[in-house]
């Protein structure tokens, strides 16, 4: 059965907010940073039964990144690139020897935090980026970088309607990006531009279903482009769906989504953000009301990310062995052309899904992405909607 859901045309973003930032979830992440302390004051944290604690204990080598933390995903660090290079945003501790300083990041044992975390960025002139190299430590669920208008002491704060998306420095639902370097010719030249001193927020969601604590931490790198090699300003694809969902335990559904740009647009790329009960999201091109199926992923925690250019040959979907993939070379949307995308629900707990964070309890269809305009490359655009 498939239900397709009309557009919201007010008040879009609020309804995110409202749906996914739900007191409950504000009142389990502070019971978490309480439940956390006891936990992170021992210098044998991550240490098994029988097991020595590291006798040099938790240290920052010269290149900022954290040794012998007792938590788990300390290669994962990535050093910051040169000043003159790029700049790094860091969601994490800067003392690794302070229990004070560590308890605030600090997840409890099956528990599941989304939060944002303000920082200012460092160039003191507006600069252009080309690319970014994202690393995260394990639990990591999605990451999603804005930039505000308005500035706000750094630090954690609240969640804002627009930090809800992945915003003009990316986001992702994968524990290493690299996207440093684009290799397709017509590619050559896209970045963002980043007025001095902006305002990042940094939307992280983590969840630890292990048996003990661990580490919330990311580390976002940027790489800078000279202002007279670029040709076109990337914007982001973020399609949503399911503002409206109270899926019945037991039950199996298939929910329809559709939306159209209001300009046209070229897709660098999409990704599949979807929670623990679905099964797969597809999503297809339609023309002259013909659809053609351009992305498919059947794994909610490790979703695939798919390229349309000249370069990559992606995968061909196989329902029948579970095979993610989509088309291959460019694609491209039209005002009158549009974006159908698609997530079957299973259903299998004894909960009601409604649209929320946390995912076993609750369940999103949203596609993302990145786009550049065709008709004014250098006039940025965000290919977004949201859908009941």
């Amino acid at each position: 059965m498939t239900a397709t859901d009309s557009y919201t045309s007010s008040g879009l973003l609020a309804v995110i907010c409202a749906a996914a930032c739900s007191p409950a979830a504000v009142d389990e992440h502070s019971a978490n940073v309480t439940s956390k302390h006891g936990a992170i004051a021992r210098s044998d944290a991550g240490a098994g039964a029988g097991e020595a604690p590291d006798a040099r204990g938790p240290r920052t080598p010269s290149d900022g990144c954290p040794a012998n933390t007792g938590f788990a995903g300390d290669e994962r660090c990535l050093a910051p690139p040169a000043a003159e290079a790029g700049f790094q945003l860091h969601y994490g501790p800067s003392d690794y020897a302070s229990a004070l300083e560590l308890s605030p990041f600090v997840l409890a044992e099956g528990s599941e935090i989304v939060d944002c975390f303000y920082e200012k960025t460092p160039n003191t002139s507006d600069v252009y980026v080309s690319g970014y190299q994202f690393q995260m430590r394990p639990g990591s669920h999605h990451l999603l970088v804005n930039v505000n208008p308005e500035p706000q002491e750094d630090g954690f704060g609240e969640c804002l309607i627009n930090d809800m998306n992945a915003g003009l420095l990316g986001g992702t639902q994968t524990p290493k990006v690299d996207e440093r370097a684009d290799p397709a010719p017509e590619n050559e030249g896209l970045a963002v531009r980043l007025p001095a001193r902006s305002q990042a927020v940094i939307n992280f969601h983590v969840i630890d279903a292990g048996a003990e604590p661990i580490l919330r931490e990311a580390w976002l790198n940027y790489f800078y482009m000279n202002e007279s090699d670029v040709k076109g300003l990337r914007g982001n694809v973020f399609l949503t769906g399911g503002l409206g969902y109270h899926i019945e335990p037991g039950t199996q559904q298939t929910y329809r989504y559709s939306c159209s740009p209001e300009r046209p647009v070229r897709i660098l790329s999409l990704a599949a953000h979807m929670h623990a009960h679905a099964t797969r999201l597809s999503a297809w091109k339609v023309s002259a009301q013909h659809p053609t199926l351009v992305y498919e992923a059947f794994d909610w925690a490790e979703p695939l990310s798919l390229k349309y250019d000249s370069v990559h040959d992606n995968t061909d979907p196989d329902r029948a062995t579970l095979t993610p993939g989509g088309s291959s070379g460019a694609l491209t949307i039209e005002p009158g052309e549009a974006l159908q995308w698609e997530c079957a629900i299973d259903n299998t707990s004894a909960d009601v899904l409604t649209f929320r964070n946390e995912v076993y309890t609750g369940e999103m269809c949203i596609l993302v992405g990145v786009e550049v305009p065709t008709d004014e490359p250098m006039r940025p655009y965000d290919f977004t909607c949201l859908r009941q």
